[in-house]
């Protein structure tokens, strides 16, 4: 745990005594009731299975089905099965999963504070109670379940890797509704063990469409998204960009888009490998999603090249965006068994719409020409591509010059767009 910062040990250390003190405590005036043995050991079979069976979501966030057991056993069991049935479930995940120690004890004391809450909220319907009553009682116990167990982990989130509480990412309403629909059928689960539970096998038709409709988002995203960058593929990328610049056009509102094309990448593959290169081109994807801003789509266009779509934004402002990505792809550093450092540049073309095109296939050529006149510049720099006023009139190439930029080598030559290749 030393690995994380101060407020965070002291935040999981917090959680961690609060969970025991309400075990505690809960012991002594609730001891578990043997004839509750039986339906205990089967939420617990049933906990232990579903946490085997976890979910990755788009955002790198863990779903599990499990909670529906946990929500169950706390409704109808006493805590000292709960604390049971969770350590159980998550003990059988670290024997597959190896997790650093304090992730699992501090999920393990998230849900037995969540459950402990939610069984005291339920339990003061009493044996007695009416339908009604139990079921207010439920929903106020879910409730209080999925706020407790969401505001504990994006505390945590929080202190550990620095975002905001809101970008956490726990208090998505996505994620809070993927929630409410299990805690609905662990409360369902929950009235029908209660009342009749030959009726209980009915839940598990919902439970499975829940656990299959969870793999959507990641189906999604895979579709949407390049397997080695991690960056948008470019049918996702032209998708957005035809969007982005219809909006443009109907409400006369700036967008640009560059591409960044790496420099002699070849020579890299050629000399340390295929392998080093796939790096090279991770570490560039890394360096592009660090420079662009929440709003751009940053996708991979080819090989070694690279599309950026910014929204709401002026030539002057791309060219800004394209020099921060040109600096983050020099500073790139790879280290190969021998010791000898590995580094690459990128020729970054930019063009702003509705000067350079009208759609978004004129606008990729013709940052695409920009990057030639980079490339014959010199490489690694910025240009802006800039159409001649009257190229209405004859049909020729279009012609790119290159813009002032910070850091980057400004040149009052031009070149004429054709047909020459490029490293």
């Amino acid at each position: 745990m030393a690995d994380l910062p101060r407020p965070t040990r002291i935040y999981i250390v917090v959680v961690l005594v609060v969970a025991a003190a309400a075990v505690v405590v809960t012991l002594i005036l609730a001891p578990p009731r043997v004839d509750r043995a039986p339906l205990a050991l089967l939420l617990l079979a049933c906990a232990t299975i579903a946490q085997q069976f976890k979910v990755k979501s788009p955002k790198h966030q863990s779903y599990y089905t499990t909670t529906i057991f946990f929500f169950a056993a706390a409704l109808v069991l006493r805590p000292a099965y709960v604390m049971a049935i969770v350590i159980a479930a998550h003990a059988a995940e670290l024997l597959r999963f190896r997790y650093r120690w304090y992730i699992a004890a501090f999920n393990v004391a998230n849900f037995l504070i969540c459950s402990i809450t939610a069984g005291a909220i339920f339990g003061l319907a009493g044996s007695g109670a009416a339908p009604w009553s139990r079921m207010a009682l439920a929903i106020l116990a879910g409730v209080v379940f999925i706020a407790l167990n969401h505001l504990l982990t994006a505390f945590v989130i929080m202190w550990a890797r620095g975002v905001a509480l809101s970008k956490a990412g726990t208090l998505d309403l996505e994620n809070l509704g993927t929630d409410v629909a299990l805690m609905s059928i662990g409360a369902l689960g929950a009235l029908l063990l209660l009342s009749n539970p030959w009726l209980v096998p009915l839940t598990l038709g919902p439970l499975f469409l829940i656990y299959r409709s969870l793999l959507v988002p990641t189906l999604k995203e895979e579709a949407r998204t390049d397997p080695k960058t991690e960056l948008a593929n470019m049918k996702h990328w032209s998708a957005v960009g035809g969007d982005e610049i219809d909006r443009a056009r109907r409400f006369g509102r700036p967008l640009s888009v560059a591409i960044a094309d790496l420099d002699l990448l070849r020579d890299i593959n050629n000399r340390y490998g295929h392998l080093v290169g796939d790096q090279m081109i991770v570490r560039v994807a890394q360096a592009i999603r660090s420079a662009v801003r929440d709003y751009d789509l940053p996708a991979r266009f080819g090989g070694d090249e690279f599309a950026i779509l910014m929204p709401e934004t002026t030539l002057p402002e791309a060219l800004i965006v394209a020099e921060r990505i040109r600096q983050g792809v020099q500073a790139i550093e790879l280290r190969v068994s021998d010791g000898t450092r590995v580094m690459v540049s990128a020729s970054i073309g930019v063009a702003a719409f509705p000067r350079a095109g009208g759609n978004a296939s004129e606008l990729l050529a013709a940052a695409d020409r920009a990057v030639y006149q980079a490339k014959a510049q010199g490489r690694n720099q910025v240009c802006a591509f800039a159409e001649p006023a009257d190229q209405l009139r004859w049909p020729r190439p279009a012609v790119v010059t290159t813009l002032p930029v910070v850091g980057a080598t400004s040149s009052d030559a031009s070149l004429v767009g054709g047909p020459h290749g490029r490293a």
